[in-house]
């Protein structure tokens, strides 16, 4: 596949520009440029090829590494198939405006091959793929011209471009990559047929482009919680600041607590847990990216790894619902606004409502406070480095290797401190404060540290690289 235009406009997730480009779309637009008729006479042998195709199994990737590709994010407002007699759009009466961020990618060498090494198509598949290839004209959005040509021979890895294999998940390193598989091609005409979207019926397997004599950093270490459960803020409220994270966790901790049949679980209720990790109500805000400003995003429930699993059930139930149909809808009590949440089982819109977002998708070495870090005691004489030290230790977590102290928070959107007044009583004069960890291995989020952590005061976020930002 060559990129016409040297660039290749595609996002995973969201909010995010995709590399390596993912053959799933390969075959999407193998597919687009398909007969779909079935009637006609090229059908069935265009069905045939596909098929064969999403049978041979995940490819390799041959594509420039991305530490040398270059993120690039077009944004413009666009107009919407919503109709609203208040509508501001000054071209199309009666409808509404909203914001478009679409993620690219611009690689220093415009040439992508998908090889499956393995494989040997029959000849007149082979000839199909080759016309169904030469029909495509962009691989994922439109905006980025492709040229795709099928060869029957060994294709050797360009000097600027390295091989993207399949490995084992968690492998330290690899990134989520969507595949064709078996039965691909009729989830994606039936999924046309009833309206929904192609990537609804995509499988991601982890890629890795560690060369395969490189020695392989240790597997991430798991730290004290087994998932992060995440629930969007519903849309068309006002935002919440990220300084009310106090207020919000705890609203989230009485709505799960009422929900869960009694008895309530100690780690659960966090009485008589004894040095056990508790759930942790963490707010989760829009932080790490240029245009941050601190607001929430959703809300997020740690569930610890050490759960009796007729506890673990209790409180999944009361989270979610029976069979997962009934989750928290809202928070509300007191004083504070009627808080409105999505559905939790529902794709996340956006990189901050991603679970590895916070824990790291393959675990992390350092990672940077978002809210800070309540010490558990006054330091005294002693160096507050050592408190957090002892606090992510007393967590659960390995001890880090290091612990820089910052003067303030680091990524764009943290907070400084909770609103005046959030603080539980007998607690508003311990310090906060802001750091970097780092740990000697990997380790999996999510990470909170310090007296608050269950109620998100302490949550880390693992720190992005070059090439992630």
């Amino acid at each position: 596949m060559r990129l016409r235009a040297g660039r290749y406009d595609a996002a995973y997730p969201k909010d995010r520009m995709e590399w390596p480009p993912h053959p799933a779309r390969l075959f999407c637009a193998l597919v687009a440029s398909a007969e779909h008729d079935p009637t006609a006479p090229g059908f069935e042998a265009d069905s045939e090829a596909l098929r064969w195709l999403e049978a041979a199994g995940a490819p390799l990737v041959l594509a420039s590494a991305a530490e040398q590709v270059t993120a690039s994010m077009r944004a413009g407002f666009v107009v919407t198939n919503a109709t609203n007699g208040r509508a501001g759009s000054t071209v199309w009466p009666g409808r509404t405006n909203r914001e478009s961020r679409r993620a690219g990618a611009l690689p220093p060498d415009d040439r992508v091959v998908f090889v499956w090494p393995r494989a040997s198509a029959p000849d007149g598949v082979l000839w199909r793929l080759s016309r169904l290839a030469r029909r495509v004209p962009y691989v994922g959005r439109s905006t980025s011209s492709a040229q795709v040509e099928v060869l029957d021979e060994v294709v050797e890895c360009g000097p600027s471009q390295v091989t993207y294999r399949p490995v084992k998940i968690g492998t330290v390193g690899s990134v989520g990559v969507r595949v064709p598989y078996p039965g691909y091609l009729d989830a994606l005409r039936d999924a046309y047929a009833q309206g929904h979207r192609a990537w609804e019926m995509s499988e991601e397997m982890a890629y890795s482009c560690r060369p395969a004599n490189e020695k392989a950093e240790p597997l991430a270490e798991a730290g004290p919680y087994a998932e992060l459960l995440v629930w969007p803020a519903a849309r068309g409220q006002v935002p919440v600041g990220g300084d009310a994270l106090l207020t919000v966790a705890e609203l989230l901790r009485r709505a799960a607590i009422s929900r869960i049949k009694d008895p309530v679980p100690a780690q659960a209720s966090g009485h008589g847990a004894d040095d056990r990790p508790h759930l942790a109500f963490l707010p989760l805000l829009d932080v790490g990216h240029p245009h941050a400003d601190g607001h929430l995003l959703g809300v997020g429930v740690a569930v610890p790894r050490d759960l009796e699993p007729g506890d673990r059930l209790a409180i999944l139930r009361g989270l979610l619902g029976d069979g997962g149909e009934d989750p928290i809808r809202e928070l509300r009590g007191g004083a504070a606004p009627r808080l409105r949440l999505g559905d939790p089982a529902l794709p996340p819109q956006g990189w901050g409502l991603r679970p590895d977002r916070w824990t790291g998708r393959n675990g992390a070495r350092r990672w940077v406070t978002t809210t800070p870090v309540m010490l558990d005691r006054y330091p005294g004489r002693r160096d507050p480095a050592e408190l957090v030290v002892e606090s992510l230790i007393t967590a659960r977590y390995p001890e880090p290797s290091s612990v820089t102290l910052l003067e303030g928070p680091l990524p764009r959107g943290a907070v400084t401190r909770p609103r005046r007044g959030t603080i539980p009583a007998g607690r508003d004069r311990r310090p906060l404060l802001h750091c970097r960890i780092e740990f000697s291995v990997p380790v999996r989020g999510p990470v909170i540290a310090g007296a608050l952590r269950y109620l998100g005061c302490g949550l880390f976020i693992p720190e992005a690289s070059r090439a992630d930002r």
